[in-house]
């Protein structure tokens, strides 16, 4: 008697397995968020206001574990792990196991800092942990800069060295970026459409389905997030690190499809195109960084310089910025993919420097507006 799981794999094609991940993940995290939104105010868990955040009252963390919940349960549920399947186009995520291992790590160590803040270093160290994890166990890494600044193959080692430290910094991106209402989920949900869209398209069935099961989680934290007024709910550290984490394995597996396997369409700058897709928070956490650095000033030290900052100093609400940014990124995405003939060095440096320019005259908006504000 055939098994369940075969019968799965027999009966339901690519694109409908991707359409039941959606829904499942879905339906999964719209019944926990109102759920654990109970559980925090009963237990008084919230994100305090301050001066330097963009929020003005009491509202519920732990947003992240809903989503941690619903990803690894409708994971491991609904994705081929092990290659064995009966569909001729069907791939195996084999690295599932550790991506799993991976953001379990980081559920932990966010959950902690949620509830009671760890120092800096002890969360980096978890960072570190969580990659290893996924460069090493999982053999999720970048095998190749496919050209850029005239790189191409990378050594085993070099490979897990760099591979190591993009993540770290993908993940500590999400992190910083989450300041506002949507934006870190809209940023995952349109990383993962994109990325999510290519691998169906080269038949990578089972990353395009992980990528169906970001997405149906992030959709119910977000309307909660955004549009939750007694029911509001933040991600916290718990969801930021996840979501960085799972970025990185979309990354990687975009570019090493490019590289070494049939991403269709093939990709002239595939690294440079990767950037554009999560250019927000990794941009925007290379300028903050480097202004700190500046001003010799801690890389962690909080302040008001993050993009999203400057437009809520400008007037916009939560979501107008949120709408703005995310709009942005998709105008920087297209931009990418239309002139990803121009080669991954090039294509990168017109990127790098369309977000200085662009951001540069929001700056100066800001100083503009303060300026009018004193000189009353």
């Amino acid at each position: 008697m055939e098994t369940l799981v075969n019968l799965y794999f027999k009966y339901f094609q690519p694109e409908q397995r991707i359409f039941l991940a959606f829904l499942l993940s879905l339906i999964f995290n719209f019944y926990l968020t109102p759920v654990i939104i109970r559980v925090a105010k009963s237990k008084r868990i919230f994100d305090q206001p301050d001066q330097r955040k963009s929020h003005s009252r009491a509202v519920p963390t732990l947003g992240g574990i809903g989503m941690y919940v619903s990803i690894v349960v409708v994971s491991l549920s609904l994705i081929n792990v092990c290659g064995v399947s009966n569909m001729e186009l069907s791939t195996s995520f084999t690295a599932l196991p550790a991506v799993i291992a991976g953001i379990t790590v980081l559920f932990f160590i966010g959950l902690k800092d949620d509830l009671i803040n760890i120092r800096a270093w002890k969360k980096l160290a978890a960072e570190i942990v969580a990659v290893i994890i996924l460069v090493v166990i999982g053999n999720l890494r970048l095998s190749s800069f496919q050209g850029m600044f005239h790189i191409f193959d990378l050594r085993y080692l070099t490979s897990m060295g760099v591979s190591a430290i993009i993540g770290i910094a993908i993940i500590n991106a999400f992190n910083l970026i989450d300041g506002i209402d949507g934006l870190a989920s809209s940023i995952a949900i349109l990383a993962s459409f994109i990325f999510g869209f290519f691998f169906a398209l080269s038949n990578d069935w089972e990353y395009a389905i992980f990528c169906a099961i970001i997405i149906g989680t992030m959709i119910p934290f977000f309307l909660y997030n955004v549009f939750g007024k007694t029911n509001k709910i933040f991600m916290g550290d718990t969801g930021s690190l996840i979501l960085g984490l799972l970025m990185t394995v979309l990354v990687f597996r975009f570019n090493e499809l490019n590289v070494r396997y049939q991403l269709f369409p093939h990709f002239t700058a595939a690294p440079a195109f990767s950037l554009a897709v999560l250019i927000l928070p990794v941009f925007d956490t290379i300028r903050v960084m480097a202004i700190r650095l500046y001003r010799r000033q801690g890389i962690f030290t909080a302040d008001r310089r993050h993009i999203h900052h400057i437009l809520l100093d400008l007037g916009l609400t939560h979501l107008q910025s949120t709408a703005l940014l995310i709009a942005y990124n998709l105008a920087i995405i297209a931009f990418a993919y239309f002139f990803n003939f121009l080669g991954n060095s090039n294509l990168l440096f017109v990127i790098l420097a369309i977000c200085i320019v662009t951001t540069s005259i929001a700056v100066q908006m800001r100083r503009k507006k303060s300026s009018t504000k004193k000189d009353r």
